[in-house]
């Protein structure tokens, strides 16, 4: 163990502790990082939690598995414990999982929700309506320097755990915005990497959400495009394009009312459908393969009139996402690092012809009006250059970070990988765990068999 790490242990005391959705013993931690690092003897400090899933190896390897983040930005790494344990990544080495800065523990930037906010009204309403960012901003800047939430001091303190803990090098996993993070870590901790799983590549050339509104239509594209090819899908909805095109003229019109069950109270409840909800609730369905496999039933309902299936089904899919990320935590990082870099013209060229338009990217740049920002280093968005071997995913239907994100990563990381599988966003299953596992074992591209991603089928879409 290096002399700095040495010196450092003994501030992350690590003790045996349960964790939800675990039937054994794990190890917690707290392991404390000044909330201003550019002044760390005058700031106030934060407690960031620390999980160690022992390996289930006798010797596991001497490099641990750093869960860099979920999905996010604002995941909280811990609460997805339970599905690492179960996962192939304990079999050779330790799983470390650590809630960065902002998303767990009193330093949590969640938005405060008012006590008459009617659950089924905020799982279909926008993101980020103004109303609640004024109210969000104004008491979270009251317990928080919001300027200091950013994805390199985040990936500085996980540096820190790595040598509190006495690893000299580690083993990267980021998904969606984790990818994002994970590159960023290796541009500024490059020597403390041995390998990384990236999946779900969120470019640094990306600008959260300026792309969504494009990718989400290509997504959709593709899903017309395979509805006509499929003989039970073209049948049964032989014209899902001009039935959607009218769906959101209506809509754009006049939005709908729809009458759903509270999933709390069981009590009827009417809600507005605007093409803003609508569209929105469609992209987040987008994400994940079963949902995505239902769209066009969903659609084909809409357009006859039927609207329920479609809010039920996105109610419950906008409040599973937003139930994984601390609002607050992911404007802090996306108001400083991604709006800020977006320029003249570039809003109408991203999303002209789109089914969502410029709403969603228009909705968030006004909540970043009044919200802080920290500081963005130059050349933030530029590639990151590196040659630690790196494994990259891509799903062929990713509505958010679709393959060119990864392509365009891959190019600059000469010892890597580019898998791209059938999917939406971050395909799984057995073949892309073997590909994986063979990776982080040897380190080594090479030692990736793609040949299984051929025999890979998406289930058929979803037919009356």
């Amino acid at each position: 163990m290096p002399a700095p790490a040495l010196a450092l242990a003994a501030t992350l005391l690590l003790h045996p502790c349960r964790v939800p959705g675990i039937d054994a013993e794990v190890k917690c931690g707290t392991y404390a990082v000044p909330e201003d690092r550019a002044h760390p003897d005058k700031a106030r400090r934060i407690d960031l939690n620390v999980v160690v899933l022992p390996s289930r190896a006798a010797r596991p390897a001497p490099d641990p598995l750093f869960v860099v983040s979920y999905v996010g930005p604002g995941a909280t790494n811990t609460e997805n414990a339970a599905d690492a344990w179960k996962s192939w990544w304990r079999d050779a080495r330790d799983v470390v999982m650590v809630d960065l800065r902002g998303t767990n523990g009193p330093a949590r930037l969640d938005c405060p929700a008012e006590a008459a906010e009617a659950t089924l009204h905020a799982d279909l309403d926008t993101i980020f309506p103004p109303e609640k960012m004024h109210r969000c901003v104004a008491a979270l800047s009251k317990v928080a320097d919001l300027t200091q939430y950013t994805t390199a001091a985040s990936m500085d303190d996980l540096d820190e755990v790595r040598a509190a803990m006495g690893y000299d090098q580690v083993n990267l996993y980021g998904n969606s915005w984790g990818t994002r993070a994970a590159l960023i870590y290796l541009r500024r901790h490059p020597q403390h990497v041995r390998s990384a799983i990236l999946e779900g590549i969120a470019a640094l050339s990306m600008k959260n959400p300026l792309t969504h509104a494009r990718v989400a239509q290509q997504a959709l594209d593709r899903t017309f495009e395979e509805c006509d090819a499929q003989p039970s899908c073209k049948a049964a909805f032989p014209r899902l394009r001009e039935e959607f095109a009218q769906l959101m003229k209506r809509l754009h019109e006049k939005p709908a009312e729809v009458t759903l069950k509270d999933p709390e109270t069981g009590v009827a409840t009417p809600v507005q459908l605007t093409w803003q909800r609508f569209a929105e609730g469609l992209r987040v369905l987008s994400y994940r393969l079963p949902q995505q496999r239902e769209i066009p039933r969903l659609l084909h309902r809409a357009a006859g009139g039927d609207l329920v299936p479609f809010a039920e089904a996105a109610a419950t899919s906008n409040r599973r996402m937003r139930d994984s990320i601390r609002l607050g935590n992911l404007l802090s990082i996306t108001c400083a690092e991604d709006l800020s870099r977006i320029g003249p013209g570039e809003i109408e060229r991203e999303c002209s012809g789109t089914y969502l338009g410029d709403s969603r990217v228009r909705e968030q740049m006004t909540a970043c009006e009044g919200w802080p920002r920290g500081p963005l280093e130059p050349g933030y968005g530029d590639p990151v250059r590196s040659r630690v071997p790196v494994f990259l995913l891509s799903g062929t239907l990713d509505p958010v970070t679709p393959p060119p994100f990864g392509a365009e990563t891959a190019k600059n990381l000469p010892r890597s990988v580019h898998v791209v599988a059938p999917g939406t966003h971050v395909p799984g299953g057995p073949c892309i765990e073997s590909m994986e596992k063979a990776f982080l074992q040897t380190a080594d591209p090479k030692a990736v068999d793609q040949r299984c991603v051929k025999e890979m089928k998406l289930p058929p879409l979803a037919a009356p």
